[in-house]
């Protein structure tokens, strides 16, 4: 099996937005950028046993992840999932402040996260209602899933039969 055919197995055993979060954990705690800029320092050592010597160094400070150091090491795959249910249970608010914005895919996520669904829908309400925003959205971290979105003319609710049935008595549907 080739290594992409690996990759598209892990894949279908996930699913995509698992293995989505997969590489977004990666991109988030694999020191990518760090390992190829010492990597490229590495280049300029021509002792051996001094490269040696610095290469286990990086390897111990920055070794990047791989979608495999994930999926198939025991403790990196609990790190990872903690990480990644925290991840789909906590919410965002992405604005737009004109349609050119809307169109080219250029929304500003509010830097605040919300655990409650209907603490993040009311902020967004009240950014809506208070400022020259076209249009904004309550989504999970993982911006794979949209709960609420609103603009001049539409105010839509998305997903909610995920929320308990406690909270979505009080969202209050249009």
């Amino acid at each position: 099996m080739s290594i992409t055919e690996d990759y598209d197995e892990i894949r279908k055993r996930i699913g995509a937005r698992k293995y989505k979060g997969i590489e977004d954990y990666i991109d988030t705690f694999g020191k990518k950028d760090k390992w190829k800029k010492e990597t490229v320092k590495l280049r300029n050592i021509e002792d051996v046993n001094e490269w040696e010597k610095k290469y286990i160094q990086l390897c111990k400070e920055c070794k990047p992840l791989f979608i495999e150091d994930v999926f198939l090491n025991e403790d990196e795959w609990k790190k990872f999932e903690d990480w990644y249910e925290e991840r789909i249970h906590t919410f965002i608010i992405e604005l737009w402040e004109n349609n050119a914005d809307r169109e080219n895919g250029f929304g500003q996520i509010l830097p605040e996260r919300y655990k409650d669904i209907k603490e993040a829908i009311q902020k967004a309400k009240e950014i809506f209602e208070t400022t020259e925003c076209v249009s904004i959205e309550v989504l999970t971290e993982d911006r794979e899933k949209t709960y609420y979105f609103r603009d001049k003319v539409n105010e839509k609710y998305y997903n909610i039969e995920e929320v308990s049935e406690e909270k979505e008595d009080e969202l209050d549907e249009p």
